[in-house]
């Protein structure tokens, strides 16, 4: 069995997909930061790469890691770690294939970003001290050595491919090479640099939403169609920025998507009996949850509107008010005739069956209103829910006998 489970583990792609989801994120944080003629691409150059509008382009290559050490944190970027010197040998490998070396390495430079920690990296001292002095033995002795105190067969072929650079290039390149370690929580990243369009938490989150779908669905259909995926900084404004409209509507009111808590008994919620009685719909049908799930998203948005400060209690208090007027009217003018029969003598149970088809055409009739919400409209799906929720409050009805009839116990 746990040979079983090894070999599982071997064939999963669960540590693959987060490495390209975090590369992918890595890109979204970058694009927001474009200047005016700068381009970015996702696996076009490199993982992500950046032509900025003076023509220099970095080159930027994602590893992440998933391993943690003891203490529960992510594993450190070693001296001999094989990412690290597997990246640099690419590098190293896209130099010598240029006609132009010296040409190449003036416009490109390299960055190597993880969420590896780095934790006294003999590599990253000797490059941070060559970069102070600018001499080159710093790195070429710690390769040497680095060479000499591993047995991995692998990172020796990496490390003496790196080290057999042409000093002429060698010395331009380990210019060119930057390492950020610990780049981590991405998305929490992205969001604070949404917040500087956004101001409100509730927004960024929703311009998050909108901007991660529609950048993956882009790269999808670019590539798809054999497209280089880049995007300049006016595509971007194009492409994308009505994913920012958001931001600039007049007190918006950001949809989001959250889990929906099915109550037990979905028959015994006091809407669903006033749909059940009046005929609308029949017991154990699909609607039932349905309509449960329709109201509940409702409830969920209106919670979280108002817990965001993005809508006032007043604000909800005076939508609830406007739906009932509606609701009044039409419950009115529909049980008119009924009530002057009732009026007239006329008993109750002999008039059942008009009272349910007045009350099925109050109904539909609702259900072709869209609710004003602030300075817009709820929409006809919210405002339905919405009017699911204040009968299940028992704050209007159906049947013109309602109020008896539901009471709660």
């Amino acid at each position: 069995m746990t040979s079983n489970i090894s070999v599982q583990q071997q064939h999963t792609a669960g540590a693959n997909a987060i490495g390209y989801d975090y590369q992918f994120y890595f890109f979204m944080y970058l694009a927001l930061d474009l200047s005016h003629g700068d381009t970015i691409g996702f696996e076009v150059k490199e993982d992500v790469h950046i032509q900025k509008n003076d023509g220099s382009i970095i080159l930027y290559q994602g590893k992440h890691s998933i391993q943690t050490n003891n203490a529960g944190e992510t594993q450190n970027l070693t001296s001999l770690d094989s990412d690290l010197w597997k990246t640099i040998s690419n590098w190293v490998s896209m130099i010598e294939a240029e006609n132009d070396p010296k040409a190449f390495l003036e416009i490109n430079s390299f960055l190597l970003f993880t969420n590896k920690n780095e934790n006294s990296n003999e590599f990253i001292n000797a490059l941070s001290a060559y970069k102070v002095d600018g001499n080159l033995t710093h790195v070429t002795d710690k390769l040497k050595e680095l060479w000499k105190k591993t047995t991995d067969k692998t990172l020796q072929v990496y490390l003496k491919h790196i080290a057999g650079l042409k000093a002429k290039y060698l010395k331009v390149f380990m210019s060119n090479i930057t390492i950020e370690t610990g780049v981590d929580d991405l998305i929490s990243k992205i969001k604070n640099r949404l917040m500087k369009t956004a101001r409100t938490k509730a927004i960024a989150d929703s311009i998050f939403d909108s901007l991660y779908s529609n950048m993956q669905t882009a790269k999808y259909l670019d590539i798809k169609d054999r497209n280089k995926f880049e995007i300049s900084f006016d595509d971007f404004n194009t492409r994308f920025g009505r994913c920012f409209q958001i931001a600039y509507a007049e007190r918006p009111l950001p949809r989001r998507e959250f889990p929906i808590l099915l109550p037990e008994d979905l028959e015994s919620q006091a809407f669903i009996r006033q749909l059940i009685d009046i005929g609308e719909i029949s017991p154990g049908s699909k609607q039932v949850m349905a309509y449960t799930e329709q109201m509940l998203k409702v409830i969920n948005h209106f919670t979280y509107w108002v817990d965001e400060n993005l809508l006032f209690p007043e604000e909800s208090k005076k939508c609830d008010e406007n739906a009932i007027i509606i609701w009044k009217n039409k419950f009115s003018a529909k049980y008119r005739n009924i009530n002057r029969q009732l009026a007239d003598g006329t008993p109750l149970d002999q008039l059942e069956a008009d009272i349910r088809l007045a009350a099925l055409e109050i109904i539909d009739y609702l259900r072709e209103q869209d609710l004003d919400i602030l300075e817009g409209k709820l929409g006809i799906d919210f405002s339905n829910g919405h009017y699911y929720t204040l009968s299940d409050k028992l704050e209007l009805g159906w049947h013109l006998n309602w109020q008896n009839k539901y009471q709660r116990q």
